[in-house]
């Protein structure tokens, strides 16, 4: 197992079609976790849960899988080597059929959701001193924060929905709060305009798709981490445990 890879890290799952449909669906995510490693080099994860059962993927089955770890999002392809159950555990054996890569950040999954945001238009002048690094006060420059809904969120960017049309390049403050270990932190972060348009069932608002500008690694991770633990409250609430 490459040293990157722990016992307890959590990934995600996306089958592998071997065949190529006529028509584009979403494709599904499926949450795991490793569980031990074989003597071969092997991991031996979790079956996933999806509306309380069980996914029983066949012996063969390629997946392509994105491993939530200390050194970051780490995707490869594997392939169902074998399935296992161990008193209520449900467990499958998986071999790593290519090296491990980086996820680059246009890669991040994308986790549809709905949540109230708040953002404020930076100005030239407050840009120039974050650029330099420089200490300064907000007061006095763009304070006036506007309401707005997150869409989607990704540790590369975000969807929101609001009442106001923003122009491309426009760069932003955005805050909104997540909950992380039982507590509520609110997260703040620069932000720049990639497009702007229209809502298409009300014409009234506008979409708009930001990514994450000078967003230190660290809060990076904390919303890739928040990502994952929304996802793992869903399944339990699925599964009635909540």
């Amino acid at each position: 197992m490459d040293n990157r890879i722990e016992i307890g890290n959590k990934l995600n799952l996306e089958k592998i079609e071997e065949r190529i449909s006529v028509s584009e669906t979403k494709k599904q995510i499926f949450i795991s976790q490793v569980l031990d490693e074989t003597e071969d080099g092997k991991l031996m994860i979790s079956m996933p849960i999806q509306e309380g059962n069980v996914v029983p993927f066949s012996v063969g089955q390629k997946l392509n899988a994105t491993f939530f770890t200390k050194s970051g999002l780490l995707r490869c392809q594997v392939v169902v080597t074998g399935r296992y159950k161990k008193g209520s555990l449900f467990m499958m054996e998986v071999s790593l059929k290519n090296e491990l890569n980086k996820v680059q950040r246009r890669e991040y999954f994308r986790f549809d959701c709905r949540m109230p945001m708040f953002y404020r238009i930076i100005s030239d002048e407050e840009k120039k001193l974050i650029d330099l690094g420089k200490n300064y006060e907000v007061e006095g420059m763009e304070p006036e924060w506007k309401s707005a809904a997150i869409l989607d969120l990704s540790g590369g960017g975000i969807c929101f929905i609001s009442n106001f049309r923003e122009e491309k390049d426009t760069f932003l403050q955005v805050k909104f709060d997540m909950q992380l270990d039982g507590n509520v932190e609110t997260m703040y972060a620069f932000a720049s305009i990639l497009r702007c348009e229209r809502n298409e069932n009300n014409t009234l608002l506008y979409d708009s798709h930001v990514k994450f500008w000078r967003l230190d690694q660290k809060e990076r991770e904390k919303i890739i981490r928040y990502i994952f633990e929304e996802q793992r409250r869903k399944r339990s609430k699925e599964m009635g445990m909540n």
